[in-house]
């Protein structure tokens, strides 16, 4: 995997088998299925326990939520998914919870440096920036701030990933500009919501180990 000589790679936005077995035969450390509703990648939870199933056992399986209840949560944890990515307004405490059945990740969608800040003592196992929006929680296709992206890589405790508008374009420059331990690519490598495009993701991988 990409991990161990390069950088964590996640493949967000899944909502098909075929996608997420090329993703992850393509070098994919972490496969994400949106379970928020009003999201055009959203993914039901029988769907995702259906491609869990034939996808590697190492290749981490991340829930991504909007502000969900922990019966939510526990209906994906039992497809199959190890991961939980929150994406909302979820609180340490609601963090604290989830973390009892799963990995959590606290994604961070920050306007400047103060707002990564807040974030510090938030009980997360990694964090991930994405591009600031007040009308969206992810998935705009958005570039993010990479000088506040690096920011939070020299400031938190934990492992970053770098999210908002990343393709094989820019991954070269976005990972020597923020150097985090991760990327999380969903629009960059898709012909529609939720439709992945084998192309765009084979050159994205590509250039990934071009500049590892």
């Amino acid at each position: 995997m990409l991990q161990r000589d390069g950088i964590f790679v996640k493949i967000c936005g899944i909502t098909g088998l075929a996608d997420a077995l090329f993703a992850s035969e393509s070098g994919a450390d972490a496969l994400g299925f949106v379970a928020y509703p009003k999201s055009p990648r959203f993914i039901t939870a029988s769907s995702v326990k259906m491609i869990a199933g034939k996808i590697p056992e190492n290749v981490h399986k991340v829930a991504v939520f909007v502000n969900p209840t922990i019966d939510e949560v526990r209906e994906y944890v039992g497809t199959g998914v190890n991961v939980i990515q929150l994406h909302g307004d979820e609180t340490a405490e609601f963090a604290v919870e989830v973390a009892k059945f799963a990995e959590v990740w606290r994604a961070i969608r920050p306007e400047t440096k103060d707002d990564i800040l807040k974030y510090v003592d938030y009980p997360a196992d990694k964090f991930l920036i994405d591009t600031y929006s007040g009308k969206a929680y992810g998935g705009t296709g958005k570039t993010a701030d990479w000088e506040i992206a690096k920011f939070a890589v020299e400031n938190l405790k934990r492992s970053v990933i770098l999210a908002g508008g990343l393709d094989s374009g820019n991954i070269g420059k976005a990972v020597s500009s923020v150097h985090p331990f991760g990327i999380d690519v969903s629009s960059g490598v898709e012909s529609a919501p939720g439709v992945k495009d084998h192309g765009r993701m084979k050159a994205l991988f590509s250039e990934i180990r071009r500049v590892r």
